[in-house]
């Protein structure tokens, strides 16, 4: 088992979910959600609480087209990768596909009976946790 803690990011246009790895178990858990607009400086935030949970390895969601192809989201996703290393130039990032994350998340809260303002606060928490967990599974395959 994978002794480094990793964690993932969802990164959209109005909040990024974080999730993180248990070394223990190799099991993702949402970790928290941050509202970029609210946050004066996001990337200093989301570097400082990856410091502190000891990360250097960020799994990155990874927003491809239905079709698979690139597009919009993903020339975002690189840019917000790029300010984020500015502030922490020492994170190394892996890209995860994450399509269908965002709904499958949804789905899962769905069934936990989780509605409202506490959904939207852990939605992309989940998602992240979701993208953390398929990178966690295809790499203990090989």
């Amino acid at each position: 088992m994978n002794t480094k803690r990793l964690a993932a990011l969802d990164i959209g246009t109005v909040r990024v979910g974080i999730a993180v790895s248990s070394p223990e178990t190799g099991l993702a858990i949402p970790h928290s959600t941050l509202y970029l607009k609210s946050t004066p400086d996001p990337f200093s935030q989301i570097a400082s609480t990856l410091e502190n949970l000891g990360i250097s390895c960020v799994v990155v969601g990874w927003p491809l087209e239905l079709d698979g192809s690139q597009g919009p989201a993903i020339r975002r996703t690189k840019q917000f990768i790029l300010k984020l290393k500015a502030v922490a130039p020492h994170l190394r990032f892996a890209p995860q596909d994450e399509r269908l994350t965002s709904a499958a998340a949804e789905n899962t809260l769905q069934a936990m009976h989780t509605q409202g303002s506490r959904k939207k606060n852990v939605v992309d928490a989940m998602a992240a946790a979701l993208i953390l967990q398929t990178y966690l599974d295809r790499k203990s395959v090989f």
